[in-house]
């Protein structure tokens, strides 16, 4: 690579620098050479998926309750206007 007159530093570092950095702009979760970064967490990740879980059947819960309520209110109206007839 030709190294540029006006930005003699900069171009001289770009090809060896990107290759032997390992927290690069694309790696997100860490350094690259880190492998089965999941496994070293894996009881809080069990964790939060059983939780995640429990938030889950507790909403259907709540949805099945409101649902229910909604139709036991409108057939007492129903049964009230039919017998108020």
């Amino acid at each position: 690579m030709e190294k540029s007159r006006s930005y003699p530093r900069y171009s001289s570092q770009l090809g060896s620098e990107d290759q032997t950095n390992p927290y690069s702009s694309y790696t997100f979760n860490g350094p690259m050479g880190q492998q089965n970064s999941g496994t070293l967490n894996e009881p809080e990740m069990k964790r939060k998926k059983r939780i995640a879980a429990y938030n889950l059947f507790t909403k259907e819960g709540k949805v099945k309750a409101s649902v229910r309520d909604s139709f036991k209110w409108i057939k007492t109206k129903i049964n009230h206007v039919r017998n108020s007839l």
